[in-house]
Formats: structure tokens, C-alpha cells, sequence
């Protein structure tokens, strides 16, 4: 099963525009995430196929596992221990 099928897979911003030389190009749409492809001049869109890093499965952040306190608060003192500790013992001959 695709993720396409499971998840919905958002259509990609993309617009395509003409350049003042004439030829045709594709741009990314800044007005926001909710745009879909518009198109300035005539096109006739015969296939769309998504490239395979928009099939990928995204990791979800309710799936990622929480961060444990113990590791932070032991990240903390380290942190502090560093910060305070450790100029004290270079410049205490100074």
C-alpha cells in the first residue's frame, strides 16, 4: 500500500511560469502551503507521476519516542559543570 493511498500526500506548490525569453519554467508558489499548481498560459498536461521522495513515509512526531528527563538534566549539569568548572581549573594559576 502506497502512502499515498493511507496518508493523503499533499500536491506539490509548484508553478509554472513563463520567463521574458518565452520558454516555460517551473517555480516554487510562496503565497503558502494551501496553493495548488497554477498556470499562467495554455498547458496541456497529459501525465503526472510523483517522484519517489514524495512517496516516502514521513516519521510522525507522536511516533518518535519522548526525550528522557534523566538525559537532559544530566546533559544540564554537564552544561553548567563546563561552563563554570571548567575556567575556574585554566585560569586559577593566572
Amino acid at each position: 500500500m502506497k502512502v499515498m493511498e493511507k496518508f493523503g500526500v499533499p500536491e506539490p506548490q509548484w508553478i509554472l511560469d513563463k520567463a521574458e525569453s518565452g520558454w516555460l519554467f517551473w517555480r516554487r508558489d510562496p503565497t503558502g502551503n494551501n496553493a495548488r499548481v497554477k498556470f499562467r498560459h495554455d498547458v496541456e498536461v497529459l501525465e503526472f507521476h510523483r517522484s519517489e521522495h514524495e512517496l516516502e513515509e514521513v516519521e510522525w512526531p507522536d511516533k518518535l519516542q519522548p526525550s528522557n528527563s534523566l538525559t537532559m538534566s544530566m546533559a544540564l549539569l554537564f552544561c553548567i559543570a563546563v561552563t563554570f568548572l571548567l575556567p575556574c581549573l585554566l585560569f586559577r594559576n593566572y
